[in-house]
């Protein structure tokens, strides 16, 4: 009896730590890529980047491609949600690798 009470404690603390590893508290993968702020421009001409400058005063640089780098260029001061796809630092400023800009309307307090 003391061995089958001992292999049922065993696996119900395996079973739980494999669960509570498992969750993702209610987040989706893409809900945890997806950040919201104004699009501006950084760096000096010739070596100007689109950014991302969120409501905290975080700032990222933002990597897409040419087509939506255009689109973007043109909505300066603009508020957008940003779905990236992966982010990296490079010379200590974080980079966002853009997969998707959706414009949003900020809601004013």
């Amino acid at each position: 009896m003391k061995k089958g009470t001992l292999f049922l404690f065993i696996l119900f603390v395996f079973s739980s730590a494999l669960i509570s590893g498992c969750c993702n508290c209610g987040k989706s993968i893409n809900e945890e890529r997806i950040l919201n702020g104004y699009i501006s421009v950084v760096g000096n001409e010739p070596f100007t980047r689109l950014a991302l400058n969120m409501d905290d005063n975080k700032v990222f640089i933002l990597e897409c491609s040419d087509e939506l780098k255009k689109e973007l260029w043109g909505k300066q001061g603009s508020y957008y949600s940003i779905m990236y796809k992966e982010s990296k630092v490079e010379s200590g400023m974080p980079i966002l690798i853009v997969e998707k800009a959706v414009p949003i309307n900020k809601k004013s307090n």
